[in-house]
């Protein structure tokens, strides 16, 4: 009975300790869930910080509402925007933010090239947020990150987010006084008018990224929510030759509409209206853009021409010129090729070359007359329908040991001759950043000696790779190609950086040598989605997989959804292929390795043409495999 006695106190000891390791346990998690919410705090305030520094330093918009919770400050824009601003102590963690005396801003000690300030008329539209994330070059310690577009991130030297630094939050004071909505940072007081019910919010239909594209010559209009009283005024300001005009309007009135025709040649501008009320004013902006058909006068206009990640206008490259039918480039620069030409490209070796379509809706053709088409440094082409011929087993061919710095295809043609494969990157060959986009690319029939190769790499470094919203087609009627589409040879080469391979389509294009299409093995986070078979002879074989295999040290973070909305479909009712598979081994146990086959099936409407390439998709289809117009 003693020993008895004896258990039941040991028994209720032991539970005393585990009580008291889960009561420690829990004050982990609940200092673990703080130090979160301090951090998500931190970087919620800094970005509300910064938005309100952003209307404060614009200065053309009022507050035409303002509610207080707490220390919590909500604010109605005139132009529609809401934003909320916190006062009171978060954390002293954040990163140093200053203003230059030439109105740029300072980041954590450093000069950025972004304007924190408006210059001859022109807003600064940039508005730096922030982050708190890993830094992989700093043992993965909390760092904090800004970006100036919402999408391309930077980590900042000096911005350890972890322990405790002298940097002050950026606002000091906010109140509410004689009208105005005061922010005080450091020293300075910036205000920000508080009129009740002065609005002024544009709505134009069709923005696209904060762009508003139409007709040149064609009148088009927009409306304005404003909310006006007896007296006030509104403005439109446009240049001169965009005939700007604001319908008539009263007090009470809450939307006006402004109209305007623009000019016929290409022309972009920023369209302000004003709505005024006594000494304070309202205003909005949009910017316009004339739709043109012609790149060429678009570059002449001083316009924005985009080819991937590289920009091109006349201010940065004046020297463009435009070739005519018949003509030769037989130097370096940039050409705009006319609608209609077929121009020569003899030299086989210039290292920097832009090609670039006069007409948008038309390719201008490039014919490559000399015996392989080489380049050492850049290479890239917009809108070109590019063929020739060569004899040798390649067509496009990088040689020596060299870098190169950019090699893009977007809204081409490519017509690789018969026979032949489209590149041979030799050792000692690396590219940093390979793009082929909304492409047509035709190969010819199955031979029986050999596979053709569409991007061959070989021995050095390569970074990102962007394969997307192509068509890959076999041009002659009634048969098919046999075709490797990427091979990186095993043991000789490595690619450092991302691998996008979505949105393709495939028509009549196989690999019978290895049974894959792509010879890489694949890492995470690459993917390989929505891409499109469609055969109606030659397949072989019981099974067939897009890829050879997952890289081993990462196969486990292979995942489902990077391989997603691959389809293949055929109009045969049987097939000798009785599974097609992202890998040709499976990743991991929880990886699902199949593609969806589609026995007898044709996605296409009536009339497409497979040795064409061209099809449009029946609606059920609609987002898989490419789509050019």
């Amino acid at each position: 009975m003693r020993y008895y006695k004896s258990f039941i106190l040991f028994s209720l000891l032991a539970l005393v300790f585990v009580a008291c390791d889960t009561d420690d346990l829990e004050k982990d998690i609940d200092a673990l869930k703080d130090r979160v919410a301090s951090v998500e705090a931190q970087v919620q305030r800094l970005n509300d910080e910064m938005n309100i520094l952003r209307v404060a330093l614009d200065g053309n918009k009022t507050i035409t509402n303002y509610s207080i919770n707490g220390d919590t400050y909500t604010l109605t824009l005139s132009n529609g925007e809401t934003l909320t601003l916190t006062q009171g102590e978060v954390g002293d963690n954040y990163p140093s933010i200053d203003i230059s005396e030439d109105g740029y801003w300072v980041i954590a000690g450093n000069k950025t090239e972004w304007r924190a300030k408006a210059k001859d008329g022109e807003d600064a539209t940039i508005t730096p947020q922030f982050k708190i994330d890993e830094n992989p070059d700093a043992d993965g310690k909390k760092y904090w990150w800004v970006s100036y577009d919402d999408s391309t991130w930077k980590v900042l030297e000096n911005g350890l987010a972890e322990g405790e630094n002298n940097n002050p939050p950026l606002i000091n004071k906010v109140e509410v006084k004689d009208g105005y909505f005061n922010v005080t940072i450091g020293e300075q007081v910036y205000q920000i008018p508080v009129v009740e019910g002065l609005e002024c919010a544009i709505n134009a239909e069709g923005l696209v990224d904060g762009l508003w594209t139409i007709a040149g010559g064609v009148e088009a209009s927009f409306s304005v929510k404003v909310n006006l009283a007896d007296g006030d005024l509104v403005r439109v300001n446009a240049p001169a030759d965009w005939n700007a005009k604001v319908s008539e309007y009263s007090a009470g009135a809450t939307d006006v509409t402004v109209t305007l025709t623009p000019p016929i040649t290409p022309s972009e501008c920023t369209i302000v209206v004003e709505v005024t009320r006594g000494v304070n004013t309202a205003s909005d902006q949009i910017k316009a853009k004339t739709i043109s058909d012609s790149y060429w006068a678009e570059y002449q206009a001083g316009f924005d021409i985009k080819i991937g990640d590289v920009v091109i206008n006349k201010f940065d490259y004046p020297n463009a010129e435009l070739k005519g039918d018949g003509e030769e480039i037989t130097a370096e620069g940039i050409y705009f090729i006319a609608k209609g030409a077929m121009v020569s490209l003899p030299n086989n070796s210039l290292k920097n070359l832009i090609l670039i379509a006069e007409n948008k809706s038309e390719h201008s053709k490039l014919i490559t007359s000399s015996d392989k088409l080489s380049v050492e440094v850049n290479l890239l082409c917009k809108g070109i329908h590019l063929s020739g011929k060569t004899t040798r087993n390649y067509w496009f061919n990088l040689g020596g040991s060299k870098i190169i710095e950019r090699l893009y295809f977007e809204e081409c043609e490519i017509e690789i001759p018969d026979g032949k494969s489209f590149t041979y990157f030799s050792l000692g060959v690396g590219i940093k950043n390979f793009m082929i986009n909304s492409c047509r690319i035709s190969m010819s029939g199955y031979t029986e000696t050999k596979a053709l190769t569409f991007l061959a790499l070989y021995t050095k470094t390569y970074s990102d790779i962007t394969i997307k919203n192509n068509i890959f087609y076999c041009r002659t009627a009634g048969t098919y190609t046999n075709c490797t589409l990427m091979s990186l040879t095993a043991g000789q080469g490595n690619i450092d950086g991302n691998v996008v391979f979505d949105n393709n389509t495939f028509m009549n294009i196989f690999n019978h040598q290895n049974n894959y299409y792509v010879q890489v093995e694949f890492e995470s986070g690459w993917s390989m989605k929505r891409n499109l078979v469609w055969y109606d002879n030659g397949a072989q074989g019981t099974t067939k997989a897009f890829i050879s295999k997952a890289k081993d040290a990462d196969k486990l973070n292979i995942i489902n959804e990077d391989f997603a909305g691959n389809h293949v479909f055929t109009s045969l009712a049987s097939s000798s292929i009785k599974l097609w598979k992202p890998f040709n081994s499976t990743p991991n146990p929880e990886f699902h390795n199949e593609i969806e086959m589609n026995l007898g099936t044709i996605p296409f409407e009536a009339g497409f043409s497979a040795s064409e390439g061209k099809y449009t998709l029946k609606p059920e289809y609609q987002g898989i495999g490419a789509t050019i117009e």
